[in-house]
């Protein structure tokens, strides 16, 4: 906390130095403890991936998708990661599926398969759900 009260921000680098948005110290423990980032000083965290190439991955998993959830089948405007970014999944779209809000919300950090063993009689493309499961646990 800063004297006035209010939580200092921490400086955030990109992964070739440049001044990115700055975050509050809660954020920048989470990227840090999730290795997506290290600390350079007390005050500035330097990311080790580029977050802007996110957004194209995310986009590209829509569209190879068909902005179709492939738990439910309704229309998907989230991405699941496969292998939770928690557990050390990769931001690549092959850990990358298109999910509704709500079951990208209800499946939280489980592990996929369990998620699909408690869900199996809705899943739309049964086969294509698990190729792509186990794709991204083999290539991980």
């Amino acid at each position: 906390m800063s004297h006035n009260g209010e939580e200092t921000l921490i400086t955030v680098l990109n992964t070739d130095g440049q001044r990115l948005t700055p975050c509050l110290p809660h954020r920048a423990v989470r990227e840090v403890e999730r290795s997506r980032a290290v600390w350079i000083d007390e005050q500035t965290i330097q990311l080790l991936y580029n977050p802007f190439l996110f957004r194209d991955y995310r986009k590209a998993a829509l569209k190879r998708d068909r902005y179709t959830c492939l738990w439910c089948g309704r229309h998907a405007t989230t991405v699941d990661h496969i292998i939770p970014s928690s557990k050390g999944g990769s931001y690549l779209p092959q850990n990358l599926l298109a999910s509704c809000s709500e079951c990208n919300t209800k499946r939280g950090n489980r592990p996929a398969f369990s998620y699909l063993k408690e869900n199996i009689h809705s899943v739309p493309k049964l086969m294509k759900l698990c190729w792509r499961i186990v794709r991204a646990i083999v290539v991980k």
